[in-house]
């Protein structure tokens, strides 16, 4: 294979043609190194890039300077990395021996460890951490095919990495807007002043106060009712500190340039957050006139008219603060009337349909909680009746979760033996269901939803029904995408997406229509071709997943791990090795319930540690509601004798981080009011 080379520093340079991007900052560090053996007392870290499925496209994208040979290594550089949702980008980290000799350029052969791992990963996974093994050799097909449980049981483990991202400071500017009114002139008549003003931070010194010149207004000649234009100022420049002093010096300027003082005001950020109205309208005074004359009371005044305070927040930044992508798959099962296929054309249709549920599936499912997808069906008669149904669970039982994208795929293949299509879909029926599905799913901002549905073509029934309910999608947080399979005839699809556009336009677009086979390259390989149907089903998510958050004045928390319930710890989605820990803070909670409630006869063994007997920890991608810490019944009733209780590692809100010891706390105090009412009963007898 070829080997690719790579030269020193932490730069990245990304190549031509990327989309619009987010730019996080990776940083690595080793626990637990050891190396089989090494030419050399130090190692450097050598990172690559990779967007495809061949191990030769491995592009060098930065080096870490050298550092001894330890157990613990941590890597200072920060590798600045341009994050594209839609794209499947691989990141492969080798730690190689450091050489004197053409110390600028390393072979990947040389490597001591390797590992290999999807950005994905680290953007869906807890607090923008993730924890990899470091091995011998580490295949792009271990990663992106195999699964994590193979890669493990194929090499020897060397070490573990740890990946750390951060996002960068982002501008935040705020908008604003003053105006004059009645003004202090230089002379009652034949003024040619003009009036302006200059805003100031004020920073304490050591002995006086200094001012920094952050804004200076156009000059304008009206003394009576001056309106400047509106301007920005960064909100790290004026809020650093709630109390920090904004001077606002009023001036004006002769036609000779000289410069005269009017008066001052004083304000603050969090003063002006009340907007245009009374509180932000100021006098301004002039110190030396007024310690000349006691009846002299300002000099005019000025008001603020316009306070926005205008926070660009990303895709990135939402889902780095706790936003999860929901995946839910409808499949149209219905035939145009008269359209005949042959065996090898329903193959052919099967298998592009396969691949359009993988290739969203494989960059949505790093985003989703537990890797559960509600998946559907419509357009079909179902068995033992032959019922025409246009909302079915594709599994045929009464949950439509299927567990993976394998657990997709059966469902799909029992279903398509199981049932008879229709001649023509009705869509609003199972729209609807898919809105519905979003609008349930809890508190605006934590949860987003993509509904892919994939038909065959032909007619819409229900046409118009469809899109009055595809418009409404726009109020929902949902994307909507329509799948074409196979060569079918989409007229009706697409009129249906485009017209749904048009009429999106005052509120959002949330409806996409791509058709797989002008996507499709048969001469491309699998993971090549899903990559592509990827990159076009995906391309207009991230936009339609902010316009919802920004019309409904949704912003993005600080990153997740900042608020971190109390009973979980982010390196449960460490995958790999996780660390062993105990919950103290749980620990000295339950032994003070079980010390209010022991009476002799209950042991008070419980602790809140990872392997204890009351606690089953069920593994998935990210600390979400979906995954749950489940109390064992029969421990906790030996111990407690209260009933059993589910406790999400994440509630509903990232704010809420008490409710594990309020069902504890619910759960002691309804066994004392038994035990009581029982007491009581006695006592009756």
């Amino acid at each position: 294979a070829k080997q690719s080379k790579c030269g020193l520093g932490g730069e990245t340079t990304p190549p031509l043609g990327r989309m619009a991007s987010d730019r996080i900052d990776i940083t690595f560090s080793i626990r637990d190194f050891n190396p089989s053996s090494s030419p050399s007392r130090m190692v450097v870290c050598v990172v690559y890039e990779n967007e495809t499925d061949r191990e030769e496209n491995w592009r060098c994208i930065g080096m870490s300077i050298p550092c001894p040979i330890q157990a613990s290594i941590f890597f200072n550089e920060a590798f600045p990395y341009n994050y594209v949702f839609e794209r499947t980008q691989l990141i492969k980290v080798n730690i190689s021996p450091y050489r004197h000799a053409n110390k600028h350029h390393y072979d990947q052969s040389e490597a001591l460890a390797t590992t290999v791992f999807k950005v994905d990963e680290l953007i869906g996974s807890f607090g923008l951490q993730l924890r990899k093994a470091l091995l011998d050799d580490c295949p792009i097909a271990s990663v992106v095919q195999l699964g994590l449980s193979k890669q493990q049981s194929s090499f020897s483990a060397l070490g573990s990495l740890l990946v750390d991202a951060t996002l960068p400071q982002k501008k935040q500017p705020i908008l604003l807007q003053f105006e004059g009114k009645g003004l202090e002139r230089k002379e009652l008549i034949w003024d040619e002043t003009a009036v302006f003003f200059r805003v100031y931070r004020v920073e304490q010194g050591s002995e006086e106060d200094v001012n920094v010149l952050l804004y200076e207004s156009e000059a304008i000649k009206n003394h009576s009712h001056p309106v400047w234009k509106e301007f920005s100022l960064e909100v790290h420049d004026v809020a650093d500190d709630r109390n920090r002093l904004l001077d606002i010096q009023v001036l004006y300027r002769d036609v000779d340039g000289t410069e005269g003082w009017i008066g001052k005001c004083l304000t603050t950020y969090a003063k002006m957050k009340y907007g245009a109205g009374k509180e932000n309208v100021y006098k301004i005074v002039n110190d030396a006139k007024k310690a000349a004359k006691k009846s002299y009371d300002n000099s005019g005044f000025i008001e603020l008219t316009k306070f926005t305070d205008v926070s660009f927040y990303s895709f990135l930044d939402y889902i780095v603060s706790g936003t999860q992508l929901h995946y839910e798959i409808a499949v149209d099962f219905s035939e145009e009337r008269g359209s005949k296929q042959d065996n090898a054309e329903r193959n052919r249709d099967e298998t592009l349909l396969q691949m359009g549920i993988r290739g969203l599936g494989c960059v949505l499912r790093d985003y989703t909680p537990n890797r559960l997808f509600p998946a559907f069906g419509f357009g079909a008669r179902l068995p033992p009746l032959a019922e025409e149904s246009n909302e079915f669970n594709l599994n045929f039982t009464c949950d439509p979760i299927c567990r993976g994208l394998d657990g997709v795929i059966e469902a799909f293949k029992k279903a398509n033996s199981l049932i008879a299509p229709m001649d023509t879909p009705r869509c609003a029926k199972i729209i609807s269901s898919l809105i519905r599905h979003a609008e349930e799913s809890g508190k605006i901002g934590l949860h987003y939803h993509v509904g892919a549905i994939f038909t065959r073509g032909g007619p819409i029934e229900d046409w118009k029904e469809s899109l009055a309910v595809l418009c409404s999608a726009a109020l929902h947080p949902i994307s909507i995408i329509f799948i074409g399979v196979g060569v079918g005839d989409f007229t009706s699809y697409s009129k249906l997406v485009r017209k749904a556009r048009e009429m999106q336009k005052e509120t959002r677009a949330c409806v996409e229509f791509i058709e797989l086979h002008k996507i499709v390259d048969l001469t491309q390989s699998l993971p090549a071709n899903r990559a592509r149907i990827a990159e076009q089903g995906l391309m207009s998510l991230p936009s339609h997943m902010v316009s919802f958050m920004h019309r409904n004045a949704v912003s993005a928390k600080p990153p997740i791990q900042v608020c971190r319930s109390p009973l979980f710890h982010s390196s449960f989605l460490i995958p790999d090795r996780p660390t062993q820990f105990a919950f103290d803070d749980e620990t000295a909670l339950i032994e003070n319930v079980l010390e209010r409630g022991r009476n002799g006869s209950v042991s008070g063994q419980a602790t809140a540690r990872v392997q204890s007997p009351y606690t089953q920890h069920k593994g998935g991608r990210r600390g979400s509601e979906g995954q749950f810490l489940n109390v064992n019944p029969d421990a906790l009733r030996e111990q407690l004798g209260m009933l059993s209780a589910r406790l999400p590692e994440r509630s509903r809100s990232v704010l809420n981080t008490s409710r594990e010891q309020f069902m504890i706390r619910h759960a002691m105090k309804k066994r004392e009011r038994e035990e009581r009412e029982a007491s009581q009963r006695m006592v009756d007898v």
